[in-house]
């Protein structure tokens, strides 16, 4: 039996899964951006693994909010699964002022368990940060750079739905490698998606670090759109081995 608190509890759930999208907000887009040139760090793994998550669209832009030094989106992966083993990546890097960089950094954080409505709304995390240093650049203003990382080793995820990532740059222009709002995370606009689909607000919307956190996590606060724009995600490409059965377990028998 039900008791009255459970259903007032139930009822309150209700309430906030049917009103929750409205918790995103709307920011201005900056203008398309050009392409720039692709680096790439590590050895490619044999003839190299299929696209099992393509979030990239037609246009590649910005937000203009600040800060904007972590950029975060949820992947539902495409494949049989369960589990899915990624072995390279392709970051977008926008350079949102001209700059002369010594080192450019990447560092990436992927969760297990994505869920919109909590605070962080990630947990689980797959691994540690992942760090790749790409050497210098001389970064062109509204450009976006594909950075590629091939993994020494293959990243497991334990399932294909719902699979957070968070994404910050560092650059060093004589001072040390540090985090500024002049590179960014590139966000794909008006285009679907080539591969799997995002998990975050209905394929629609991305997370910035608004309290300027550091933890590659975000409050559901978060989570942001673009004023007339309803396609906006966080751009990012994996490839790997999407097939992935769970792991037999051994069992002694008296």
């Amino acid at each position: 039996m039900i008791s009255k608190w459970n259903l007032r509890a139930l009822a309150a759930a209700v309430v906030l899964s049917a009103g929750f999208s409205s918790q995103a907000s709307a920011e201005v887009a900056a203008g398309v951006l050009a392409r720039g040139q692709t680096l790439s760090v590590g050895i490619p793994r044999g003839k190299g693994d299929p696209v099992v998550y393509d979030a990239t669209g037609a246009e590649f832009t910005t937000t203009t909010g600040s800060p904007r030094t972590f950029i975060g989106g949820a992947a539902n992966i495409d494949g049989p699964g369960p589990q899915v083993d990624v072995t390279s990546m392709d970051l977008f890097m926008a350079a949102t002022a001209a700059g002369s960089y010594t080192n450019i950094r990447a560092r990436v954080q992927f969760w297990d368990t994505y869920v919109q409505a909590s605070s962080p709304v990630f947990s689980n995390a797959a691994g540690t940060v992942i760090e790749a240093d790409f050497g210098p650049l001389e970064a062109v203003a509204n450009t976006v750079y594909t950075l590629t990382i091939n993994l020494p080793a293959p990243l497991r995820l334990n399932s294909l739905n719902a699979k957070g990532f968070t994404v910050s740059f560092q650059g060093d222009t004589g001072a040390g490698l540090a985090t500024a709002d002049a590179l960014t995370t590139a966000l794909s606009i008006n285009g679907a998606q080539n591969v799997g689909t995002s998990a975050v607000n209905s394929g629609n919307g991305f997370y910035r670090n608004v309290g300027n956190q550091t933890t590659f996590n975000f409050q559901s606060t978060d989570l942001r759109t673009f004023t007339g724009i309803t396609d906006a995600r966080a751009s990012i490409v994996l490839r790997g081995n999407a097939t992935v059965p769970v792991s037999l377990q051994a069992f002694d028998v008296e």
